[in-house]
């Protein structure tokens, strides 16, 4: 049986994810790798997974059209696999976050920002967090994370869903993106950011 065909608690344009349990302050690569060879049943130790300078996971041959992500917080892991294209996923618990205008007027696009000061109290720390897991996503499928920086790009969230509005060409085009944002559990805040292989690799 294919790892297509196989339970999923989500699946986003042939990606499947799963929510799995994650002990605090422990590595989510354990779990993510038993998961994965249930999937694809293999072993866990024989799975061909390798980290790239930046740490993040890749399939390697025989697996190489495959691609693999997974994201921890709180008592919860979010993983997801895909074929032939690059993606990322990041999960946040909802707790109290006292500087989060602060680093959104810091690191976050201007538009993004302007945004969040438009939204009533109560609202903005909600809409800070999504905007944050949307962006990790879309930095952790770009393969550099953070130290690319967050205002390089801007995301438009909405009732609609997430999109890419405008971004540095080192992203490609914005069109090229699918991005999917929702609330895997109660307090929780999930993302997933993918795009076909190969549309970035000349602008590296």
């Amino acid at each position: 049986m294919s790892w297509r065909d196989t339970d999923a608690d989500w699946r986003f344009d042939d990606i499947a994810l799963w929510l799995l349990p994650h002990a605090p302050r422990q590595r989510g690569e354990p779990a993510a790798r038993e998961q994965l060879a249930r999937v694809l049943d293999l072993e866990p130790h024989t799975l061909p997974i390798t980290r790239d300078t930046q740490g993040r996971p890749h399939f390697i041959a025989p697996l190489h059209h495959l691609e693999s992500g997974w994201s921890h917080s709180g008592d919860a892991l979010l993983l997801a696999l895909g074929e032939e294209i690059e993606l990322g996923v990041d999960l946040e618990r909802m707790r109290p976050r006292p500087r989060a205008m602060e680093l959104a007027q810091r690191f976050y696009h201007p538009e993004e920002t302007a945004w969040l000061h438009a939204l009533d109290q109560d609202a903005r720390l909600p809409a800070f967090v999504r905007l944050w897991c949307t962006k990790e996503a879309v930095l952790k499928a770009h393969g550099q994370g953070i130290s690319f920086g967050l205002h390089r790009f801007h995301v438009h969230l909405d009732d609609g869903g997430a999109r890419l509005i405008a971004c540095d060409p080192a992203l490609g085009r914005p069109d090229d993106w699918r991005l999917h944002e929702w609330a895997p559990r109660p307090d929780y805040r999930a993302a997933l950011a993918w795009h076909p292989r190969g549309r970035r690799e000349g602008l590296r």
